[in-house]
């Protein structure tokens, strides 16, 4: 198991925005709805949740843009370069989504190795293919997974 030392730091490409994360995420999540592959540009969209009091702004918060995906669902962006940096989803108001890949030297988020999740696999582009062992779920994974007691 690997164990990271926190605090951890992140940011935007180009230096604009950067965070810090004061503890383990709860949960990764690698998303293949469409909204996360056209986002993200990419087939699959990776989230960490965390509590929202243990991840922070230290630089440049007013270089943050928001786009609303929906009325309970939000992403932030550097303005700047367009680096994704943080997702919020109303639903679960205690965690924050921010974006592992996002992490300086590519520094492991923390999560307990057995709570990384595929989500929304029926979304998935048609020619995507998984070899990994992770649990494939059609959908989201439920509140406990994401760390959250939302109801």
């Amino acid at each position: 198991m690997l164990m990271t030392s926190f605090p951890i730091f992140g940011g935007c490409i180009c230096e604009g925005v950067r965070y810090k994360v004061k503890g383990p995420a709860r949960c990764v999540v690698h998303c293949h709805c469409s909204q996360c592959r056209r986002s993200y540009a990419s087939l699959v969209g990776t989230g960490a949740t965390i509590e929202s009091d243990h991840i922070e702004i230290i630089k440049g918060e007013e270089n943050l843009a928001t786009y609303e995906f929906s009325p309970e669902v939000r992403r932030q962006f550097c303005k700047k370069c367009g680096c994704s940096v943080l997702y919020y989803d109303d639903r679960y108001p205690d965690v924050v989504f921010y974006f592992p890949s996002t992490l300086d030297d590519g520094i492991h988020p923390g999560h307990p190795e057995d709570n990384e999740h595929h989500v929304f696999m029926d979304s998935k582009a048609s020619w995507e293919e998984f070899e990994d062992s992770l649990p494939k779920h059609a959908e989201g994974v439920g509140n406990a997974a994401l760390g959250t007691t939302a109801t």
